[in-house]
């Protein structure tokens, strides 16, 4: 895709979707026997230029939620 020309979603998304779908990338493997977890985190709000204040603010809340569901916490 060159600057010039437009995103059309119907030509590229179908490949990814199906790619997607057979990488797995989205599926969930939910277990009821373990307790339940909620993590609330910020959503990424870049408002200029990348600084070191985007990291700070976003990486150890997903870090920390990322632990909790590897770990089986």
């Amino acid at each position: 895709m060159t600057e010039t020309s437009q995103y059309n979603p119907s030509q590229i998304e179908p490949k990814w979707q199906k790619r997607w779908d057979v990488d797995g990338l989205y599926r969930s493997n939910i277990d009821l026997s373990r307790p339940k977890h909620y993590a609330l985190t910020m959503l990424p709000y870049p408002s200029g230029d990348l600084h070191i204040g985007h990291w700070y603010a976003m990486t150890p809340s997903d870090a920390r939620a990322r632990l909790y569901a590897d770990a089986r916490l």
